[in-house]
């Protein structure tokens, strides 16, 4: 017979899902600011980018006038700055302000008529002749959107325009203008990085959502685990598992809190309330991302001691990988002052391990020894084949564990330091014996600490059995 859940089970199931519907809220939201975000960005980015434009448009204008205005009052008169005697100096800077720059379309000087007196060479005067100008919302008439030439051959232009005076009186008109491609390509690219820097953005806040979500799920279904194991289990597993769940509480606090600070740095930076720049926002993006690799490290620790794959049949020359281990630590074990003294009996000792188990292994027994010695030491290792196992020798100057408690240093969540989980020696037991290895542990009689002896299978015993069975 079928037993119904409970109304109590379906409330606690439900009660389960509240988390996950929290985070998936959270993530429409965030991605509703970012939306909301991205369009009053453009907007923002587009009017300041056309008004920066006209800024340096009207900048070039005036500076242009001032100068014709100094000859005019010199005695110069406006046949000095109409075709075909033009001026030199006004030629010269048409020729490097206009015809050489990718942003200016034209130049032109008008009388009071409106009739064109000079016009730069860029080009040709006969659109300027067929144009139509509108104002633009937000500017002084000064600024118009210009309509050059006709049918396909038209073009846009945005011009200002700006009067020549002598005697405070108006006597012509000097106009210069922008290529409106030019203008939309160069509001077209910001646009463009503007999305890049938004989705970047996006992504890493999706990332760090999903990745949260993932954990919770997979912590809230390690917690179903547990509660059904408080139903049946001892009372000594019940302590276990409850300093489990508060030593990784203990570790995990502070990446989650770096990655909840960067998240909110982020809501401020959406809204436009924080000073951070784009490259700032891009190092808290990867310092994120960076947490939340630790977080999946001490995930795949605990992982590591739950279940190890017993089905290892890689074959591995233990010499190169300790060496590699170790250049790989040297940075980590000069800050701390760490000795280390490898030595071997040859270098082909070939043990039955995977490369990844290998280093893992390795790595936890170096970080053992150097959580002991705080504040520096020694770390002696020791290779060598001894028929039919690979033999590797760790001891440490520390000051070691008694006696009564050796048996114990394997047992997962035991730890002779306040801080610390205790799985990293029982992660080192279950990987050497799903390798068919074997680890034991004693006091070191020459440098005082810990000395653990590593027996892996060795490749040539492997080969004489396999050959003796042939």
């Amino acid at each position: 017979m079928i037993q119904k859940p409970s109304e109590k089970d379906q409330a606690l199931a439900r009660l389960r899902r509240l988390p996950m519907l929290g985070i998936l809220v959270a993530f429409l939201m965030v991605v509703g600011v970012c939306i909301a975000g991205l369009w009053n960005d453009l907007e923002r980015q587009n009017q300041l980018i056309f008004a920066s434009e006209i800024s340096n448009l009207q900048s070039h204008v005036e500076r242009t006038i001032v100068r014709i205005e100094s000859d005019l009052r010199q005695g110069k008169s406006l046949e000095d700055f109409s075709a075909p005697k033009v001026t030199d100096w006004l030629a010269d800077h048409w020729t490097r302000m206009i015809a050489s720059k990718p942003d200016r379309l034209y130049a032109s000087i008008e009388d009071s008529s409106g009739s064109v007196l000079a016009f730069s060479s860029k080009t040709d005067l006969s659109i300027l002749r067929d144009g139509s100008a509108v104002s633009i919302d937000g500017f002084p008439k000064s600024v118009r959107r210009i309509i050059l030439g006709r049918g396909v051959k038209s073009t846009t232009a945005v011009e200002v325009g700006l009067p020549i005076e002598l005697n405070d009186h108006r006597i012509a008109t000097y106009r210069t203008a922008i290529p409106g491609q030019w203008l939309e390509e160069r509001i077209s690219a910001s646009t463009r990085n503007r999305w890049l820097a938004w989705l970047a953005i996006l992504l890493a806040m999706s990332l760090i959502v999903s990745t949260t979500a993932i954990f919770l799920f997979r912590l809230g279904t390690h917690s179903q685990e547990l509660e059904q194991a408080l139903k049946t289990s001892e009372t000594r597993r019940l302590a276990d598992l409850s300093k489990l769940v508060v030593s990784m509480a203990h570790e995990l606090r502070n990446p989650l809190n770096s990655i909840r600070l960067n998240l909110f740095t982020s809501e401020k930076l959406i809204r436009g309330d924080s000073p951070i720049d784009q490259e700032e926002a891009l190092v808290m993006i990867h310092e994120s991302v960076s947490e939340i690799e630790r977080v999946n490290e001490l995930i795949g620790q605990l992982l590591g001691f739950v279940k190890a794959d017993e089905n290892q049949e890689s074959w591995l020359n233990l010499d190169n990988e300790i060496q590699s281990v170790l250049h790989f630590m040297k940075s980590t074990h000069d800050l701390h002052r760490i000795e280390i003294d490898y030595r071997f009996e040859e270098q082909n000792a070939i043990g039955k391990v995977s490369k990844k188990y290998f280093r893992q292994i390795l790595i936890n027994l170096l970080q053992n020894a150097r959580q002991a010695m705080p504040e520096g030491g020694l770390v002696q290792l020791r290779l060598h084949t001894s028929s039919p196992s690979v033999i590797l020798t760790v001891e440490d100057s520390g000051p070691g564990v008694p006696s009564n408690l050796l048996e114990k240093i394997f047992e997962p969540f035991y730890s002779t330091h306040q801080d610390g989980v205790g799985l990293g020696l029982a992660v080192v037991k279950n990987l050497i014996e799903a390798t068919g290895g074997s680890i034991s542990c004693q006091r070191s009689s020459l440098l005082g600490g810990m000395r653990f002896t590593l027996r892996f299978q060795s490749k040539h015993q492997a080969v004489s059995i396999l050959e003796a069975k042939s």
